[in-house]
């Protein structure tokens, strides 16, 4: 094996990998804007360079289609699978963060959540969606988030049938003193210690592929171009996705989630055009060919500069 053979190796064996998360993550990244549907039998291609089998991508895609991330038709003998409506507003929403071009500009404003009366479980799923988009709990029934735009949330709170429970506040803190106290609650509230961490992890398993890739030359095929972007998508994605996107008035000194951004950026940018080829090369749909990426696909992380 060759150095880029090596790392991708390394980073498929560095942790048990989900086949639902990573089949979720070659959606959003991969399929997304390029029509949404494929060939079960193109997954097993795409992913078979990476040592995962066919029994593998059936089963993960079992678990999907039953959880409704995917549904499935059938022409003859063979099962084509696309993101279900729901499926493909999460993965939409999930680009958001993935892919944005930097921190949110902040005007010093809070979006503040009161629920009221909810039924427990409901309240807790309803919470762990709205943690999921950013925001933290100040206390039970009080959610908080500094970059969250009301007409999202409250297209949120209409999907999951809570938005009458559910009373809307924007505040803001502008006394001095309270800044201390603001910073103290913002770390604990949304384990900032814990997520810098996991991004020191994502930085230090990457970094190291950046001279490998300047150094590859026709080494680098489209297919490890796909794999190399599938892998630092699905990394990067388990810990960005985590990330309350706090703007920086409100961050830890030495964040390291800038950093961390602009070296997925770097390597994305790198592989891309290869990775297009591999996708388009193996992938088919109940209509033929996988049609071309569309427009939003090249407005990734503000604007995707390829050769």
């Amino acid at each position: 094996m060759n150095k880029v053979e090596q790392f991708i190796c390394q980073a498929v064996n560095a942790v048990p990998v989900s086949g639902t998360s990573l089949i979720i993550s070659l959606y959003g990244d991969a399929l997304l804007h390029r029509g949404g549907e494929v060939w079960l039998g193109s997954l097993a291609a795409m992913l078979e360079g990476l040592g995962f089998g066919e029994r593998f991508v059936r089963t993960a895609l079992f678990r999907l289609n039953k959880e409704g991330w995917l549904e499935v038709s059938r022409v003859g003998r063979r099962s084509y699978y696309r993101l279900t409506e729901s499926g493909l507003r999460q993965a939409r929403r999930a680009e958001s963060k993935i892919y944005r071009e930097g921190q949110p500009s902040w005007d010093g404003k809070w979006l503040l959540l009161l629920s009221e009366g909810l039924e427990k479980n409901t309240l807790q799923q309803v919470k762990k969606e709205l943690m999921w988009q950013g925001f933290g709990a100040l206390a039970p029934s009080l959610m908080a988030s500094p970059s969250q735009r009301l007409t999202e949330v409250q297209s949120l709170l209409h999907d999951y049938g809570v938005a009458e429970n559910v009373i809307c506040f924007e505040a803001s803190a502008p006394l001095q003193l309270s800044r201390t106290a603001l910073r103290a609650r913002v770390e604990s509230c949304w384990q900032l210690s814990d997520k810098n961490a996991r991004y020191e992890e994502f930085i230090t398993s990457f970094r190291p592929l950046l001279p490998l890739l300047r150094d590859a030359g026709d080494e680098l095929t489209p297919e490890h171009c796909f794999q190399i972007q599938l892998l630092l998508i699905h990394f990067y994605r388990r810990v960005v996705l985590k990330d309350p996107l706090l703007p920086d008035e409100l961050l830890p000194p030495h964040w390291l989630g800038q950093s961390a951004r602009q070296l997925c950026i770097n390597i994305y940018q790198r592989v891309a055009p290869g990775a297009q080829l591999f996708v388009s090369e193996k992938s088919e749909t109940s209509v033929g060919a996988l049609p071309a990426p569309g427009g939003g696909y090249f407005q990734r992380f503000g604007g995707l500069v390829l050769p």
